[in-house]
């Protein structure tokens, strides 16, 4: 028995070193937690780009009034594309390999595809011009599949009846080439079947500024495949913000701006969200930042202190300014208070020589009282006693490895508190208000 406790004892011991190794395992565990959380970040947004939202910046000027594109870093219009209005296509088809001109087209289809693209419809598109400048386009969908269309006297005609364009859009002057003159524009402009019959699943996209635009007139009919999805908003500049869904006037939209807007205030100047473990298991409480003082948003630092703690506050705090190694923020319940003497001794807390028991810890956190740190495991003033404007805090991780708190780390400073649990509203069956414990 005695052989075992050392060896437990020694490999605890190792565990939280402060020399190159215990140092080294908590920057590669650290490292390793990073780097999870990005990964999984990561996959999350292509996951997102792939099937529902994409930014795209409008490259030129063949949309004006309705976008104002330029090439340049921070110029142009940025609009959302809903990619999933049409259907997922299938990842990476049509994609250009980098620096060179080969495309990737594996498909000629979708794979989930949903509602057809419709008239005035403004979507996104990879180019059918193997020599374009620009892979990606914007323009609007003017041509349906079957239809025949002439341009003439500034108006697009289908199956002869000239089409009206929508209120919201601007006056449209849709340019042909003079009778009799030599142009490379040619569908919907020449009378033949292959330049004005639109192809079944394939659309006549045409740009707003007609007379600066390289459009559908020039190189055709765009697949439905080829459509990446349908421009949703501007998004910048904040002054030309613009949604094309008409999504901003419901009370949809009001009610779940309203909800962001109240949890942003929250977020920042009021409460927090924090997740730690409780043995195995992953709990999430909501944390009150104004519980003892006014929190200075974006920071640690508190600009006015106000309440004072009590012990079985369960809190958000910052560990020592002299702890080495230590995550930036903590959680644990207050066990000892300023003044007062705390001691861990056989799986009791005493303070003041009185025994503590009720407050909600595993009694492996404090049977674990030897396999930490000195403090309150000495009766020695320097070790037990709490000093003024500090408190002793525990963890409620009962796992003898991870006990970061006071036993390890020292007296917590009372500005370090960043505010107190209020709530617990994960795992389901834990819902409801944190637990006050009070002598």
């Amino acid at each position: 028995m005695a052989t075992a406790k050392k060896r437990k004892t020694t490999h605890n011991e190792k565990a939280k070193s402060p020399g190159p190794t215990g140092s080294l395992g908590l920057m590669l565990k650290t490292a390793g937690e990073w780097g999870k959380s990005i990964i999984v970040a990561v996959l999350v947004a292509l996951a997102i780009r792939w099937v529902f939202l994409e930014p795209f910046r409008i490259p030129s000027g063949s949309m004006e009034p309705t976008f104002f594109g330029n090439p340049s870093i921070f110029r142009g219009d940025r609009v959302w594309v809903n990619k999933f209005v049409y259907g997922t296509r299938y990842p990476l088809n049509g994609i250009r390999i980098p620096r060179t001109s080969y495309h990737l087209n594996y498909a000629e289809s979708r794979l989930w595809p949903r509602h057809k693209p419709e008239r005035w419809d403004i979507v996104v598109f990879k180019s059918v011009e193997e020599s374009s400048v620009h892979t990606t386009l914007v323009k609007r969908v003017v041509g349906l599949p079957g239809e025949r269309i002439h341009i003439a006297n500034g108006k697009v005609h289908a199956d002869g009846v000239p089409l009206q364009t929508p209120p919201d859009m601007p006056p449209v002057e849709y340019t042909s080439p003079p009778s009799g003159f030599s142009s490379d524009m040619k569908y919907g402009i020449l009378p033949e079947d292959k330049y004005s019959l639109v192809p079944e699943d394939s659309y006549l996209l045409l740009g707003d500024n007609s007379a600066q635009s390289r459009d559908g007139r020039y190189f055709g009919w765009v697949p439905y495949e080829r459509i990446l999805g349908r421009v949703s908003c501007i998004w910048l500049p904040v002054g030309r913000w613009r949604d094309f869904t008409g999504f901003s006037e419901t009370w949809w939209w009001w009610t779940a701006v309203t909800a962001v807007l109240i949890f942003l205030v929250w977020r920042f100047f009021f409460g927090r969200s924090w997740r730690y473990m409780r043995g195995d298991k992953i709990r999430h409480v909501l944390i009150n930042r104004w519980a003892y003082g006014l929190p200075m948003p974006f920071t640690r630092i508190m600009l006015a202190s106000w309440g004072k703690p009590r012990r079985g506050d369960f809190v958000l705090y910052a560990p020592p300014a002299e702890a080495k190694n230590a995550p930036h923020l903590l959680v644990g319940r207050i066990a000892g208070l300023p003044g007062e003497r705390v001691f861990l001794d056989a799986g009791k807390l005493e303070v003041d020589g009185r025994s503590v028991d009720h407050l909600e810890l595993s009694q492996r956190v404090y049977e674990a009282a030897d396999d930490t740190g000195p403090y309150a495991r000495s009766k020695g003033k320097q070790y037990s006693l709490v000093p003024e404007g500090y408190v002793f805090i525990l963890t409620e991780n009962d796992d003898p490895e991870d006990h970061l708190d006071s036993r390890t780390l020292g007296w917590t400073p009372l500005r370090n508190l960043q505010g107190r649990a209020f709530a617990t509203w994960w795992p389901p069956h834990r819902i409801g208000l944190a637990s006050e414990h009070k002598e």
